[in-house]
């Protein structure tokens, strides 16, 4: 019925990589059925250690190692193919080698990540059941994180258990939530953020298109290149199983590793392979290595005789499968990332305040009294006899100087009733509009979206950078603390100007950024995700009666909204000669970050 296609190498990559993939691996057989199969493409492993799962074999399920087979790619093949790539493992190519050496009789194929497991409905037994009543399309789901220290808990010999823990563990917290694409370019087709954990379609739609664009050889979007190349081929649709299946990952972000790479790798050009894309087909006519003949075994053959045995367990059925709240499918990128929700976000500022010294000194930036709590408590729990958690507006009424091992910034942002209202005008505007026939549906998103964004940033920039100009005078940095920002990321303009307040911090200094261009006046920001600048005024500019009925007091400035393309730790962006901040744990709506330098005089 299905082949689930993978793929890895024996390098302890991140956080535990062994007990991930086990747990993997096992959750995932746990809801196959015996004619299916899990292919891993086991890619450049050091030829002299085993693939990794003959490194965790004796952690597996007999329902795992019987369908588990092992595709190997060496070390010298990787030399050969590799061309520019800066990376030990190309990804789309060990996915088209799974691809074209899977099972021919399996209707339906699935690619994945090797530290993904999935969660069913209570409505079937297992997901061939689930994928019998499929029409033949293209699927997407969105993925939930689950924090290194509630999978780690686990006994990744026991899936039933694990599956149905997890499941009870994302209800309890409210965390089964659908984390949509808020950009309008490309909705349509990359319906969840993180796409490539769950790529679901018929065999032969991944054999028509010659699988994943093997040109692509740098970092990210290969997924979102697939996710475009399929919706061409799906006939311009994607489709999801929301309410039948959950998509469970297990975050690996405390050991610095994904950010290392994620900040300090050049990526594939999303505007070229995805934006832009328009063929269906990639690859010539050996894509896969059909060329080279690899080794190929059965993981139960290959060890057999030499496993652990581990007791039956027995079946036991799940419930339903909610969602803890409804999916937000609005393109506005900013209230999406900067409107959390506080008792979620703090679920996964745990993993990194669990891991701190019990006597560190926590110190709040914000105005957002509920999150404040939520910190407050999680840190009386993790640290009871350490030092409370410490309100930075109130040190500074008293003209206090704090010495934080751990700044916590945040960047909450809540509209007022005038935003909401002028937003809401904008949309009941452009759907008469679409009624009419006199734009698309597609218009109606970029406009309504960038209009959202200019509103919002102007708002939000209003109320954050007046409170950092305040409030950061009061704190002293010195190297190796922690500065975590809550609900921002890189890709915004405040992220820099956060990046300037801290620089000035402790000994008066002005920033240096090296290579920026001199601000003007008004603050530059990108309105879309392709890097093209627009401003309000522009945007609008063909629609004079947005113009006339929207902003007739309003007079914005150049507007700068998210780029999702371009990152912000460039050379250009650098602070010199007051510190560096290195990311160390990057997350949906968590930016933790280490001052790496001393600030000098």
């Amino acid at each position: 019925m299905i082949s689930i296609i993978t793929y890895g190498r024996n390098d302890n990559y991140s956080y535990n990589l062994v007990k991930r993939t086990a747990l993997a691996f096992n959750c995932l057989a746990e809801v196959l059925a015996n004619d299916d199969e899990i292919l891993f493409v086991d890619y450049n492993t050091p030829d002299h250690l085993p693939t990794l799962p003959e490194f965790i074999w004796d952690t597996l399920t007999d329902k795992a190692l019987s369908l588990v087979k092992v595709i190997r790619v060496s070390a010298a093949i990787h030399e050969l193919i590799k061309r520019d790539s800066p990376l030990p493992i190309l990804e789309n190519v060990s996915r088209n080698v799974a691809i074209v050496r899977s099972n021919p009789q399996n209707h339906w194929m699935l690619s994945t990540n090797p530290d993904v497991l999935l969660v069913l409905s209570s409505h079937w037994q297992n997901l061939p059941e689930l994928l019998a009543g499929l029409k033949d399309s293209f699927y997407e789901m969105p993925r939930m994180d689950i924090p290194e220290s509630v999978w780690s808990s686990l006994n990744r010999s026991d899936p039933k258990t694990n599956i149905r823990t997890l499941r009870d563990w994302l209800i309890c917290h409210r965390a089964a939530i659908a984390e949509t694409s808020p950009d309008w370019q490309f909705q349509n087709y990359i319906l969840f953020d993180a796409p490539g954990d769950f790529q679901l379609a018929p065999r032969e739609y991944f054999v028509r298109m010659r699988g994943f664009d093997e040109s692509m050889n740098k970092y990210f979007h290969s997924d979102s290149n697939l996710a475009k190349r399929m919706w061409l081929l799906n006939g311009g649709r994607t489709d999801h199983l929301l309410g039948k299946l959950w998509v469970l990952h297990q975050d690996h972000y405390l050991s610095g590793e994904w950010a290392k790479t994620v900040t300090g790798i050049v990526h594939n050009d999303l505007s070229v392979h995805v934006r832009e894309q328009n063929k269906i087909e990639a690859n010539g006519t050996t894509w896969g290595l059909q060329d080279v003949q690899l080794p190929m075994f059965s993981l139960s053959d290959k060890i057999k005789g030499e496993r652990i045995s581990f007791a039956d367990l027995s079946p036991s059925l799940n419930g339903d499968l909610p969602m803890s709240q409804e999916v937000d499918w609005r393109t506005q990128s900013l209230y999406r990332l900067c409107h959390y929700q506080p008792e979620v976000l703090v679920l996964y500022l745990r993993e990194t305040l669990r891991v701190a010294s019990p006597d560190s000194l926590l110190v709040y930036v914000g105005q957002n009294a509920t999150t404040f709590e939520l910190i407050r408590r999680a840190w009386g729990e993790i640290s009871p006899s350490g030092f409370p958690l410490c309100d930075l507006s109130v040190a500074a009424e008293r003209k206090e100087i704090l010495a934080p091992d751990i700044l916590l910034i945040d960047t909450y942002y809540e509209r007022s009733e005038y935003t909401e209202t002028r937003i809401r005008l904008v949309k009941e505007q452009m759907e008469r509009r679409l009624n009419k026939g006199q734009v698309a549906e597609q218009k109606v998103l970029e406009e309504v979206g960038e209009f959202a964004n200019g509103m919002d940033y102007m708002a939000w920039q209003g109320k954050l950078f007046p409170l950092w100009e305040k409030l950061l005078p009061q704190v002293a940095l010195r190297p190796g603390i922690l500065i975590i920002v809550m609900g921002c990321n890189m890709y915004f303009d405040a992220f820099s100007k956060l990046k300037e307040e801290l620089s000035k911090v402790g000994a008066g200094l002005k920033a240096n950024l090296v290579g920026r261009r001199a601000q003007p006046a008004s603050v530059t920001m990108y309105a879309s995700s392709n890097g093209e600048k627009k401003s309000l005024r522009r945007a609008f500019g063909k629609i004079p009666w947005l113009k006339r009925k929207v902003f007739r007091e309003t007079r914005p400035q150049t507007i700068q909204g998210v780029t999702l393309s371009h990152h912000a730790f460039r050379h250009g962006e650098r602070l010199d000669g007051s510190m560096e901040l290195l990311p160390v744990y990057i997350h949906h709506r968590l930016m933790v970050l280490r001052v790496n330098r001393r600030v000098v005089t």
